[in-house]
C-alpha cells in the first residue's frame, strides 16, 4: 500500500477524533475514533512508519488516548508540542517530524485538518499534505483533500 509513502505523520485532533463529540475526562482530550483505529491499523500493517505530530496544553499526553485505543505501539514517535517545547507552524516541530520519520521529506505525508499547521508548513519542508476537509478545498501542489480519515490508505494507495 505505501508506495509514494513511508510514512505518515499524523495530527491528533479533528483528524484522529471527532469535531466535537465529548471530551473524555480522564484523558482531558477527545478519544480516537473507531474509524481513526481501522485506519491507523491498517497503516501499521502495510509497514508504514508512524508519527504523531500534535500541538498540545501543557500536561497534556496524547500517548495516553493512544495507549487506550491500542494503537500507541504502533506509533514509532509521539511529538507533541509542549514535551517539544515548540508548536507548530514552528519550523523546528516539522524537522523533529523529519527526523522521526527517518527517511527523504517526499516520502513523509503529513495528515491533519490546519491549512497552516497541516498543509503550508509541511510543504514549505518537502512534506506532502492530506488535508482532512468536509469539501473540496484548493490546495497547492502537494496537498490533496480528503473528507475524513477513512479516506487516508486509498488517498496513499493512489498518489503518483
Amino acid at each position: 500500500m505505501t508506495g509514494r509513502f513511508s510514512c505518515a505523520a499524523l495530527d491528533y485532533g479533528s483528524t484522529l477524533t471527532r469535531p466535537g463529540s465529548p471530551v473524555d475526562p480522564g484523558l482531558d482530550m477527545r478519544r480516537i475514533t473507531p474509524a481513526a483505529i481501522e485506519v491507523i491499523h491498517e497503516l501499521h500493517e502495510a509497514g508504514m512508519n508512524l508519527v504523531l505530530a500534535s500541538n498540545t496544553r501543557h500536561g497534556q499526553d496524547r500517548r495516553e488516548a493512544l495507549r487506550r485505543a491500542g494503537v500507541l505501539e504502533w506509533f514509532t514517535a509521539t511529538l507533541q508540542s509542549a514535551t517539544l517545547g515548540v508548536a507548530k507552524p514552528d519550523p523546528l516541530f516539522y524537522r523533529f517530524v523529519l527526523a522521526a520519520a527517518d527517511v527523504a521529506p517526499s516520502r513523509v505525508l503529513f495528515v491533519g485538518d490546519n491549512m497552516t499547521k497541516d498543509v503550508l508548513g509541511p510543504l514549505e519542508h518537502g512534506m506532502r499534505a492530506a488535508l482532512i476537509a468536509p469539501d473540496a478545498t484548493p490546495l497547492p501542489p502537494g496537498a490533496e483533500t480528503i473528507p475524513d480519515i477513512t479516506h487516508l490508505p486509498n488517498l496513499i494507495r493512489t498518489w503518483r
